[in-house]
């Protein structure tokens, strides 16, 4: 049931504990050495998290902010009653739109007049968010995708319908929410698994010892 290399026969042959325990330890040695080199590499992914983590947390602090300044913007608009939604109002151009079946057709014709791939053009504003359109290249089949631009950027893929485009752009900035819980969750996350990376750092393989006194006595049996 059992392949034995030369050495195991050998040590069943000669009845030699010394020869049994050193290819017992042999075993030991090498597993732990494995632990060992995990650990190293733990160790280094963790520092890299380390070295990473104020720019990261910078970045997302920074975001926070920026879409708590947007969600204030948002709640000082004018509310329509039907839709409990602030009430609709665009500008593509130099000329405000309030009828969405104008709107959708100014927007595509202002979107279709785009020449050059993968550059945020201006065409407006929506909500007094900056409006660009950026047709892309390394979508599959290309496609547009529009970006509302405030203290954050909210961004968002454009469909061949206009009428739903407009709903898009709305979605992009009205679920701002979400967008700020999804943030403070991704902020918390990294500021525990930053935390959780010191701990590792500072803790030394727990097996070292082990190791080092396998490896010892390795060397003298051998």
């Amino acid at each position: 049931q059992q392949a034995l290399t030369y050495s195991e026969i050998k040590a069943l042959c000669t009845g030699d504990e010394r020869i049994k325990e050193k290819l017992m330890l042999e075993n030991d040695v090498k597993e732990l050495r494995v632990l060992a080199a995990e650990h190293s590499n733990t160790v280094f992914e963790m520092e890299d998290k380390i070295a990473d983590f104020p720019a990261q947390e910078q970045k997302l602090s920074a975001l926070l902010d920026n879409l708590h300044t947007d969600r204030e913007a948002l709640r000082k608009l004018p509310i329509d009653p039907e839709r409990k939604l602030p009430v609709f109002k665009i500008t593509i151009g130099d000329t405000e739109y309030t009828d969405r079946k104008e709107a959708a057709k100014a927007f595509e014709d202002a979107a279709l007049t785009i020449k050059y791939a993968d550059t945020p053009v201006k065409i407006g504003s929506f909500q007094g968010f900056e409006l660009t359109v950026t047709m892309n290249s390394n979508m599959m089949g290309g496609g547009m995708s529009a970006c509302l631009k405030g203290a954050a950027a909210h961004t968002t893929k454009l469909i061949e319908s206009f009428a739903h485009n407009l709903n898009r752009l709305e979605s992009a900035i009205y679920n701002i929410d979400g967008k700020i819980e999804r943030t403070q969750a991704d902020l918390a996350k990294l500021r525990l698994d930053h935390e959780e990376a010191k701990k590792i750092v500072a803790e030394p393989f727990p097996q070292q010892e082990e190791l080092d006194s396998k490896e010892e006595r390795l060397k003298v049996l051998t």
